[in-house]
């Protein structure tokens, strides 16, 4: 299996050869075609310079050798090739010329065409009444643009050479230092044990790898947690169903040992009857809370109207609010339709509704209303004493149940309904007393 180091390096191999074949190849034509234009325009800015310097006085090998005699050496500096120069009548007779045999007809033939060797301009002498005196033609080899163009390459293969021997030293350097946070990150990983005595990895890269390491230690965090969660669960629930099967089991043997009869033994089975509707009760709730907290338990969301909702979970906790002289008030300022599954809905609201009337003294209300951020505020607040210091915190841990408390499974059903709406659910003490339940969607 090929390491990601590996493919790093060998990408950047790769993108070094590309980079320089085609910077060879771009440069092989377009240097040429570059230096072939130069020299044009160089000559015939030096033609025209020779043009005007011999369009005063007459026209003769004599007069030209002398007023060329500072120029005996034409170079195009810029282009670092030198021009040969040919001075010449109408009648094409020679003046003047840097070659000792000059075939001026095989020059200008020479110059044309894709195979052409020479490049070459030329510029009229004129007198200054217009008359044509003659010509000046310059003329560079192809032959000797080419050398140049090669010297130009040979400078630019060694360039670029010894970048990409830079490049590589550089990529070896910085492959490593890429990778070795990552293999430091995948040995760690592959000796993270949820219930081991691991440390936090600290990887300091700001960059994604160090995202991925603060995003593992937080994954590792969550996990160690709810193993701790899973932990208490058990002992919770081994706890809560150890007291009716305690109740059922010694009542049973009562019976069936015959030392309890007669009426007594009737109170036994009534007892064993309500303790094993118990224990259903909490075998059926901590089944419906599994199945929240899975990916099997689908929400179905539709428009619903929060108000109806609210109502008739007040409604079916009714009678036991008016046994108990509790008074239910609704205040809703949500209008419009919500989207929400709405029997777990109900179901969450019925837990707290339920909840509140166990601690409260005389009222209990159900507040409900739309912040300027668009999120949606539920609150359930009653009239009792309230929360014990740090009891807010874990109300809704699983078989945690205050004083008048029933299993401890109501409030960890509501909060993952809750959670099932993409909303929060915390609890707080209110003000002047009260406990509140604040629930926020959006």
């Amino acid at each position: 299996m090929t390491k990601i180091g590996s493919k790093l390096l060998l990408t950047y191999f790769l993108l070094i050869i590309c980079i320089f074949f085609i910077t060879s190849l771009s440069f092989h034509f377009i240097s040429q075609r570059y230096l072939i234009n130069g020299t044009e325009q160089e000559l015939q800015k030096e033609a025209k310079v020779i043009s005007q310097l011999l369009s005063k006085g007459a026209l003769s090998s004599s007069s030209v050798q002398q007023k060329l005699v500072n120029r005996k050496v034409l170079a195009i500096s810029e282009r670092l090739t030198s021009s040969k120069m040919i001075i010449w009548t109408g009648n094409q007779d020679i003046i003047y010329s840097d070659l000792k045999e000059v075939n001026l007809a095989q020059i200008e033939e020479q110059s044309k065409g894709p195979g052409r060797k020479f490049v070459t301009k030329t510029v009229e002498i004129s007198a200054k009444n217009g008359r044509i005196k003659g010509y000046v033609t310059l003329f560079a080899r192809i032959e000797d643009i080419k050398e140049i163009n090669q010297l130009m390459r040979n400078s630019q293969l060694i360039s670029l050479i010894i970048s990409a021997i830079i490049a590589l030293f550089l990529g070896v350097f910085f492959e490593k230092s890429l990778t070795k946070p990552i293999r430091l990150l995948s040995a760690h990983m592959k000796n993270y044990t949820v219930r081991g005595t691991n440390k936090e990895i600290s990887i300091h890269t700001k960059d994604e790898i160090g995202e991925l390491a603060d995003s593992f230690n937080a994954l590792s965090r969550k996990m160690k947690r709810y193993d701790e969660d899973q932990k208490v669960f058990f002992q919770n629930a081994s706890h809560e169903l150890k007291t009716p099967l305690m109740a059922i089991q010694g009542n049973a043997e009562g019976i069936l040992d015959g030392v309890v009869t007669g009426e007594d033994a009737k109170h036994s089975l009534n007892v064993i009857i309500a303790e094993s509707q118990r224990l259903k009760k909490i075998v059926e709730s901590v089944t419906y809370l599994a199945k929240l907290e899975s990916i099997e338990e689908s929400f179905s969301f539709a428009e619903e109207s929060l108000d109806r909702v609210i109502r008739e979970a007040v409604e079916s906790v009714g009678a036991i609010a008016e046994q108990r002289g509790i008074e239910i008030l609704v205040d809703n300022h949500v209008t419009g339709k919500v989207l929400m599954d709405c029997e777990k809905m109900k179901r969450a609201f019925i837990n707290l509704i339920g909840n509140a009337i166990r601690y409260a003294e005389s009222k209990i209300v159900v507040k409900s209303f739309v912040t300027g951020g668009k999120e949606i505020i539920i609150e359930i607040t009653d009239d009792g004493a309230g929360f014990a210091a740090g009891e807010e915190l874990k109300v809704f841990q699983r078989f945690y149940s205050g004083d008048a408390g029933g299993s401890g499974i109501g409030l960890a059903i509501t909060k993952a309904i809750i959670e099932g709406h993409n909303g929060t659910i915390t609890a707080f003490n209110g003000q002047p007393k009260g406990a509140v339940f604040q629930i926020c969607i959006g």
